[in-house]
Order: structure tokens, then C-alpha cells, then sequence
């Protein structure tokens, strides 16, 4: 840090001081109705763990930035940094107001919290210079030497959906028939005892099979099997 921007930072932080000390008496920290004031830098990509909403009421950067006075905040969480942003503070520089609220509320002694999936540099893990992105863990490691306590979120498990089978078989169609036997083709001992009671020789359809019980049941009612082609006598 050069001597210009310790100047900056001496005129900030002298300005900070002036303006707490102005505050009026509805202001301190430790609210009378016991609500906390919370500061929420950057942009909430993620759900804010509900501990930290418990009795506090919520404030951005807008609000900072109207009234430029980071004591009247009883806690500083950061939701979401840049890469520059990151830079800049791990270095003491103070950038943007993003930058300048985090400098300030560790400078006075506000408890500053960051959100595990605060830092936009973390998609890139493993994809590209590995300097670079060790280059900026260690910024955030030094965010951790400066007072900065990381918050570990909840995520809700998205449950994947079912992965189709690779091949399935189209269904086979069910054929429409009925439940009882082709008599044309098949005389069962049972079709044997209907044809003979029904009196006088059996005429069987040609080419109609024969079953050994059935041929028993016709040998002993001594009937006359017939093909449709007339033969008589001689069961297949």
C-alpha cells in the first residue's frame, strides 16, 4: 500500500470514527427491541443460514452507502465478492463500496461474516492456471488472518431424476384370443366324453390331434371316429 492510499484509508477510517460518534442515542449497537442491524455485501446468490436472520433486520449496500458509517451495523456479512473485490481488500485497498465496508468493519472491530459460496473465483477450481487460482486462495486465506469468519451453508440435496435404461425392449402386443382350446386342432379327453355323449360316431375335423386319453375314452364308449374326408375307423 503506498502512502497515497494509507492517506485514503487514514481519511476513511477518521470519517467512520466522526460519524459514530454522532450517532444519536437510537442507533447503538444492541438495539432496544434487540434487532441486530446486518449489512449484506453483495449480491444473496444463495440462501442466508437462518441464524444469521434471527432478530436482525437486513440492509445492502445502498443503505452504507447513504449513510457511510459502518457502526451502525452490528454485523457485516459478505454474500457475494468479486475478483477485484477480493484483490482489493486482501491488499487494503479500498475499491468500491464493497471493498470499503469490509475494510472499515474489520478496522472497527465489526464482526465480519463471508458465505462459503461468496467467492466468484471457486467455479474455476481445476479448470485452468492453477497459480492463479492459488494466487487468489491465498487472498481469501488472508481475508481469514484479517478477522473474516466463514459461514457454512445448508444445501437442500437436489435429488437427480431417474436415468432411463440404455435399451428397452418395445412392448410385445398381447394377442386376443379366447381361453378355450381349438377344438379343431387339439380333442382332449374331456372334448371325448362331451362327443360321446352326445350319441352316434365322432366326426373330427382333418388334421386334428388326438390325445391318448381321449383315444382311451373313444376305444371304450366302441365308437366310429370319422375324419371330415369321409375315412372311417383308424384314429391318428
Amino acid at each position: 500500500m503506498d502512502q497515497q492510499e494509507l492517506n485514503r484509508v487514514v481519511e476513511l477510517v477518521t470519517r467512520q470514527v466522526l460519524a459514530a460518534m454522532g450517532q444519536t442515542e437510537a442507533e447503538p449497537c444492541g438495539r432496544a427491541d434487540g434487532l441486530e442491524k446486518l449489512l449484506v455485501v453483495g449480491t444473496v446468490k444463495t440462501e442466508i443460514p437462518g441464524e444469521l436472520l434471527d432478530r436482525a433486520v437486513v440492509f445492502d449496500l445502498e443503505d452504507y452507502r447513504k449513510n457511510q458509517n459502518i457502526l451502525r451495523y452490528d454485523r457485516v456479512l459478505i454474500a457475494h465478492l468479486s475478483i477485484a473485490q477480493l484483490a482489493d481488500i486482501a491488499q487494503g485497498r479500498p475499491g468500491d463500496e464493497a471493498a470499503c465496508a469490509v475494510l472499515y468493519a474489520l478496522l472497527s472491530g465489526v464482526e465480519t461474516l463471508i458465505l462459503e459460496d461468496a467467492l466468484s473465483f471457486r467455479r474455476f477450481a481445476g479448470k485452468g492456471s492453477t497459480a492463479l487460482y492459488q494466487l487468489l486462495e491465498g487472498y481469501a486465506r488472508t481475508l481469514q488472518v484479517f478477522g473474516v469468519k466463514p459461514v457454512r451453508q445448508r444445501h437442500c440435496p437436489v435429488q437427480a431424476p431417474p436415468r432411463p435404461p440404455r435399451y428397452q425392449a418395445p412392448p410385445l402386443p398381447v394377442p386376443a384370443v379366447s381361453a378355450k382350446p381349438n377344438a379343431a386342432r387339439l380333442v382332449t379327453e374331456a372334448d371325448a366324453v362331451a362327443l360321446v355323449k352326445e350319441g352316434g360316431p365322432v366326426c373330427l375335423p382333418a388334421g386334428a390331434i388326438v390325445t391318448p386319453a381321449a383315444r382311451d375314452v373313444f376305444a371304450q364308449a366302441r365308437v366310429d371316429v370319422l375324419r371330415e374326408s369321409g375315412d372311417k375307423g383308424g384314429i391318428p
